[in-house]
């Protein structure tokens, strides 16, 4: 049987043809994008303390690069601050799951797909009920209102979780979502020596620097950008499903799979240009090879192709993933 994520089924409503690339051939690119780092480590950071591990060493072991260590760190410590206060009774941590596919009308499971994924975190809130915690990071506007929680009411992802969740047999009613800012600052660079100007007491301009800002320094910018402005950088918003809500996903995920199956049939898989690039800018892996035709037996240049096309469900609790 294969699998189906919820990576997977986003994936296909993307771009059929990435679909192709990324599920059925197994290409991946070398070196993920600075977001998915960044998520990924903050994730990791969350889960490590969760289960009362060293933090510190964790990142150490999963970000080469220091000033994204340093981002992820004060992401950390800043959303630690935050919302620390005791009100949540940890539960389970890193769930994996994988179910039966069924379909709506008949019940019956289909032979060729499993759901899996992996559940962040399922926690007991204050009032005794038990609630799927989803952490996520973003750069996008988040604030009360904005198009990021509309389109949350209408993700699968969550519907999926929530009945995963009731399937391992914990009585889930609601979802607690976790959104945390990825800091938009850049770490500072000298100013080249030819462009440099002096002020009258023969020091440089405000705006100038005589050396590249440190790590740690980067690290403590970060931290204020993050915590002098809480309501921008930090939301926690319940979102309920109802059980409408939950048939409507169910048919949803039965209709795809026949359509991701038809196309693995026919091997037609057309192209979405529309998501070759994203609102935030964000490029597609893919674009740059996009157009050529021998990708299912040459590895172009700056991927790899993986036996495993779902890593994330494989990986130890080292690596945790954005999504499952």
């Amino acid at each position: 049987m294969e699998v189906l994520t919820h990576s997977r089924l986003a994936c296909f409503r993307a771009c059929p043809r990435r679909h192709l690339y990324r599920y059925e051939y197994g290409l991946r690119a070398e070196i993920d994008s600075e977001p998915l780092r960044v998520g990924t480590a903050f994730a990791l950071a969350v889960e490590t303390h969760a289960k009362g591990g060293d933090v510190e060493a964790a990142l150490a072991g999963q970000v080469e690069d220091p000033f994204e260590l340093a981002a992820v760190a004060a992401m950390f410590t800043a959303h630690k601050e935050q919302w620390e206060d005791g009100h949540e009774e940890h539960v389970a941590a890193e769930l994996p799951f994988e179910m039966a596919l069924r379909n709506p009308e008949t019940g019956a499971a289909t032979p060729i797909w499993r759901l899996a994924g992996k559940i962040d975190r399922i926690v007991r809130l204050k009032d005794g009920r038990l609630a799927l915690k989803e952490y996520k990071t973003t750069s996008r506007d988040f604030a009360p209102g904005a198009d990021y929680w509309l389109r949350l009411q209408l993700d699968s992802q969550l519907s999926i979780y929530l009945l995963a969740a009731r399937e391992l047999g914990y009585d889930v009613s609601t979802i607690l979502y976790d959104v945390t800012r990825r800091p938009a600052l850049r770490p500072l660079k000298a100013t080249p020596v030819e462009a440099r100007k002096m002020t009258k007491a023969g020091t440089l301009y405000a705006s100038q620097r005589d050396r590249d800002e440190t790590p740690d320094e980067y690290a403590v910018r970060c931290t204020e950008s993050l915590t002098s402005d809480p309501v921008r950088s930090f939301a926690r918003i319940e979102i309920a499903r109802t059980d409408a809500d939950l048939d409507e996903s169910r048919a949803e995920i039965w209709t795809e799979q026949l359509v991701i199956r038809e196309a693995q049939r026919s091997g037609r898989w057309y192209r979405n240009p529309e998501a070759c690039v994203s609102a935030t800018g964000q490029k597609c892996d893919f674009l740059s090879c996009c157009q050529q035709n021998d990708l299912a037996t040459r590895t172009p240049q700056g991927f790899r192709r993986v036996e495993n096309i779902h890593e994330e469900l494989a990986r130890s609790e080292s690596g945790t993933p954005v999504q499952g």
